[in-house]
Formats: structure tokens, sequence, C-alpha cells
């Protein structure tokens, strides 16, 4: 029914409109399918073929062609070559440059009507570019509803475990059955039969605790203390001995005014008590309210005291220390003092680490408060020295 002819031959009245000086447009090699009840094009149809080859870069050339030939076949089969406005026609999507201007062209009724064809708005093609939008706008809203839903009510994120290390395979079971055994710091990774398991290191305490009353040689027993620290680290052992083990060796630091292996223990208390692991953990706060005191750790101390449950306010040790606290606030030197002669557990020794800087504080506001005159034997009872010889 078609017929492939060239559009020099179909149209030889056509203007010979060029691209430029070298390649005119109408002698390209393009071939269109036309039928045989129409001998001629309307100018504005062949206006609309020039533009086309204008606004088309040299390699998509066969494309416009196969895309010309599409539409001009289908405005022939459906009889609406002369009656479309091709003016106002859009180019084919292979012309790729930018088209030319094209002047406006006053809208009438018939090519109002022309603009709404099957070729451009039944066509395939513009039927899947329409959903393809379609569907775009519909991830955009959905997407936009997840955001905003998102935003109000976090969804946590799995955590990334790529890169964590799995301790689990790598912990150790001890098979040394060695009582003592020095401290030495780890270099490489632990090695099994130099590691104590639980049943030995139990015993290892009762022989500490036995050797701390009767040698009291703190060098020996802190290194074996903290050897036991280290067996039950890289063995992973958490359990009520791991409290005694850590709680043992804390009061042995207070009584050899040792604060910095105290610290140590006092830290590492802190985590298991929170593990809900069974121990003095009364005891313990009272001692570390007590430190706060010594180091002048006053946001320490807040944050210590708003962190209390009201059943931990009630504990004798705690409500000693923060009684010693408010003494120490307040300036009451007098009620200081008493409080350092009636301090429960072990407390009296980081008492002891800064009870002369109170002291010396006391002196000034008595020297102040009784001047000419204030006895030795006043300031000794005040002060709570033991003896009147200790203040001279």
């Amino acid at each position: 029914m078609y017929t492939a002819v060239d559009i020099s031959k179909q149209s030889p009245k056509a203007p010979q409109i060029q691209k430029n000086k070298k390649t005119p447009v109408l002698k390209s090699s393009l071939s269109i399918a036309n039928t045989s009840g129409d001998s001629t094009w309307p100018d504005s149809l062949k206006v609309y073929v020039e533009r086309s080859f204008a606004a088309c870069s040299t390699s998509a050339r066969k494309r416009l062609e196969k895309q010309l030939n599409q539409i001009i076949s289908s405005a022939v089969k459906n009889k609406k070559l002369n009656s479309i406005n091709w003016t106002i026609r859009p180019l084919p999507k292979a012309c790729d440059l930018e088209p030319q201007p094209v002047l406006p062209v006053k809208r009438t009724s018939v090519s109002a009507g022309i603009i709404d064809t099957s070729d451009n708005f039944d066509s395939e093609e513009r039927k899947e570019r329409r959903l393809h939008r379609f569907q775009k706008e519909a991830e955009a809203e959905a997407a936009r509803k997840e955001a905003e839903s998102s935003s109000t009510m976090p969804i946590p994120q799995p955590p990334n475990t790529a890169d964590v290390h799995n301790w689990d395979a790598d912990t150790i079971v001890g098979t040394c059955t060695r009582l003592e055994k020095s401290y030495f710091r780890l270099t490489s990774a632990p090695d099994p039969s130099q590691v104590r398991p639980l049943s030995v290191l139990r015993n290892t305490l009762e022989l500490l605790k036995r050797k701390w009353v009767e040698e009291n040689n703190y060098t020996y027993i802190c290194s074996q203390f903290k050897s036991m620290r280290q067996d039950l680290t890289v063995q992973r052992i958490t359990n009520s001995f791991t409290v005694e083990v850590y709680e043992t060796h804390a009061r042995v630091a207070l009584e050899t005014n040792d604060l910095g292996e105290y610290n140590q223990c006092q830290t590492q208390l802190k985590q298991l008590y929170a593990m809900g692991l069974p121990g003095h953990a009364m005891e313990f706060l009272a001692y570390r309210i007590l430190y706060f005191l010594y180091t002048r750790n006053k946001g320490d101390i807040n944050a210590a005291m708003a962190a209390m449950l009201p059943s931990e306010k009630q504990d004798q040790a705690v409500q000693h220390a923060l009684s010693v606290r408010a003494a120490m606030a307040a300036g009451n030197y007098h009620r200081f003092f008493m409080l350092y002669l009636a301090t429960p557990n072990m407390g009296g020794y980081l008492i002891d680490k800064f009870v002369d800087r109170e002291r010396c504080a006391s002196l000034q506001r008595m020297c102040k408060a009784f001047r000419p005159r204030l006895s030795v034997a006043v300031i000794a009872k005040d002060l709570a020295f033991a003896k009147v010889d200790d203040c001279i």
C-alpha cells in the first residue's frame, strides 16, 4: 500500500532550505512512506521536515529518518496530513540540538483540536512516557511520607557487625595450676598454659588473704592481685567472684594509701555493680563520694548524688559520706571532725588524704573567731588530734 520515495522527488517545488552551505537538508538520503492518493505535501510539513534536520546532529540522522517516516505514515493513514498544524507540532525526539524558535501562531478551533491527535497523545510511546512519569510521582510521594514518618519515629538501624571482632571465638580457658604468679603486661595473645582457670583463682584469693594478714607485703600482694585480674579479663569471667577480687584489692590499696590501684578497682566495680552482680555496692559508693571530696571534683559529686536512688541514700555509709560533704560545703569544721572520728568501714583512710587540708582551713577560722587567745588543747580537741603534742 505504501511506497518509499525520496523527498526531493515527492515535492519538486519545495524550497531548498539548507542547514549550512555545504550540505542541503532536502538532498539527504531520507525516504518516507507516502500514499498514492496524496501527491503533494503541505508547505508546513516541508518546513517541519527541514526544521527537524536542522535541529538534528549528523550521528542521529538515521534515527530521525525512521521517526519522521513513522510520523508522516501515521498522518497519511489517518488522513490528517493536511489538517495537522505542523508549525507548532513538537520535533521528533531524535532532534537533540536546540530547536529553532518558532513565531507564536494564533490558535484556532481546528488547530486546537488537531493537537490531541492519536499520533500525539494516544501513541504507545506517549503512553509509556506518561506511565513512567506517574510512577515517579507515586514513588516520590511514598518516599516523602516515609521520610515524615521516620522523622517522628526513627527506626533503629541494625548494627554493622562486619568489622566487629568476635571475642567469643577467641576466649580462652586457662590450664595453669600454679597458685602464685607475678604480673606481666601482655604484649601478645595470652597463652592458655600461663592462665589460671576459675577454680585455681579461688584458691589463689584465699592464699593472698592469709599472706596479707601474716606478711603484710604490699608489693607482692599488689602484683598477685593484678595477675589475678588479668587472668579474669582474658578469660572474660564476670561473676560474683570477680567482684570479690576487685573489692579485696581495693581495700588493700586503701589500707596502704595506693589511690592509683584503688581508683582502677573502683572504676571496674562501678561497671560490675551496674550489671547487677552482688557485692558491697553501698560501701564503695560511700568511698567514691569521699574520693571525689579528696579530688575536689564537684561535678562528679553532683552527678553521683543526682543518680542516687532514695534507698541508697538511706544506707549508713552513704549517709555519712553525704554528711561529710554537707559539712565541708557549709564550712562547719566542728561537725566535719566529729564525722571524721565516726567514719564507718574504711572511709577513714580516704579522709586521711585531705584531713590536713581541712585542719589548716579550720584553724584559720578558729584564729579569727577566738583571737587574741586560743589554747592548744582546744585546737587539738576540735581538730580531732589524738593528743596535744600532735598539733604542735
